[in-house]
């Protein structure tokens, strides 16, 4: 076993957990030593994940009764907060990848601003790398801890952040619509409650105070090097999975042409990054069950007009997708290892 890399998946019953499982079971690498989920803590990894059973012969334990000392690496996928507060009890040799925004914002005082928090370690918030895998391979490869991005800002950042670090556009007027399916608020008791809400129905929420926005801002404004300030809504609409972001842009009339050029040179060589040919636009259904990103720019009805549109399935590229590029990256593996085949639809 001495050829594996031994992982603990924290939070592993929900549908981020769910999907971590299912991409390091296709990892020739990975070797998956324990799983935690407190409200199922005891149970078979089967009865909350069907399939498994005869797959991988593990039971969820309660995250206070881990034992981390044969342990390589962390995926968390618990709620936000619970991983910041539990951050003691994971030997120094454990390296992390967390699929919460514990540690993605660099300044704590953000934390209680936008997700009614205090941190509890802010002293370590400078230790996790932000890792947008494409933008921030580099101090990937080197990091110890990785904090993953969210999946709204996954979906709004691939496309903007190349145009802003290379001046091709430079105005705060950023106007972003992103729509989701239900699964990006996670499974609880409550997600029978989630789909009777949502099923023929569709509700916006967050609208212009989402607590994604501080990342995004926090991002765009590193990329660009000025503070950029968005205008983001979200809806929740009546799908299990997918992100769907329409960027609206007011842009110097003669620079449509230079915005698709900069996209395409900047993801020509991306293995999960797609630009579809100028004026065609993506469908959420091109991305679901990969880690894939999508985008399309569509012309405006005026010169200084243009909409980008960016699709993303927000379980895999939107997190655990995600994840394992960047522990591709971390541990020197190709990165599309475990990530070409679609994976497990929920």
């Amino acid at each position: 076993m001495s050829n594996f890399i031994n992982i603990s998946i924290l939070g592993a019953s929900g549908y981020v957990g769910s999907e971590m499982i299912h991409l390091c079971l296709k990892h020739p690498n990975i070797k998956i030593q324990s799983l935690s989920a407190n409200e199922t803590a005891g149970e078979h990894v089967s009865k909350a994940i069907p399939g498994l059973r005869d797959t991988l012969d593990l039971k969820f334990s309660k995250l206070d009764e881990m034992n981390f000392t044969n342990i390589d690496f962390i995926f968390s996928c618990l709620p936000h907060a619970e991983l910041q507060a539990s951050l003691h009890k994971i030997p120094e040799t454990v390296k992390i990848i967390d699929l919460s925004a514990d540690f993605r914002l660099k300044k704590s005082d953000d934390y209680e601003k936008w997700y009614d928090f205090k941190h509890t370690h802010p002293d370590r918030l400078s230790e996790f790398v932000y890792g947008l895998t494409e933008f921030n391979r580099d101090k990937i490869r080197s990091a110890k801890y990785i904090a993953n991005p969210g999946c709204y800002p996954t979906s709004i950042l691939m496309p903007l952040i190349p145009l802003l670090k290379n001046k091709v556009i430079n105005n705060n007027n950023i106007i972003i619509d992103s729509k989701s399916g239900y699964s990006g608020a996670g499974k609880s008791k409550k997600t029978e409650n989630i789909f009777a809400e949502v099923n023929e129905n569709i509700k916006s929420y967050g609208i212009g105070d989402h607590r994604h926005i501080a990342e995004i801002n926090q991002e765009l404004s590193i990329a660009s090097g000025y503070p950029i300030n968005v205008f983001f809504s979200a809806n929740l609409i009546p799908v299990n999975r997918g992100i769907l972001s329409n960027i609206y842009l007011t842009i110097d009339a003669n620079k449509q042409n230079e915005i698709y050029d900069c996209l395409e040179k900047s993801f020509v060589n991306e293995n999960f990054i797609s630009l579809l040919p100028l004026n065609e636009v993506p469908a959420t259904r091109e991305v679901v069950g990969s880690n894939r990103v999508s985008i399309g720019v569509k012309r405006g009805y005026k010169d200084d007009l243009l909409c980008i549109v960016s699709v993303i399935d927000n379980l895999l590229k939107g997190a655990a997708g995600q994840a394992m590029q960047n522990f591709n990256l971390m541990n020197e593996f190709n990165e599309t290892t475990a990530l070409t085949n679609n994976a497990n639809i929920l």
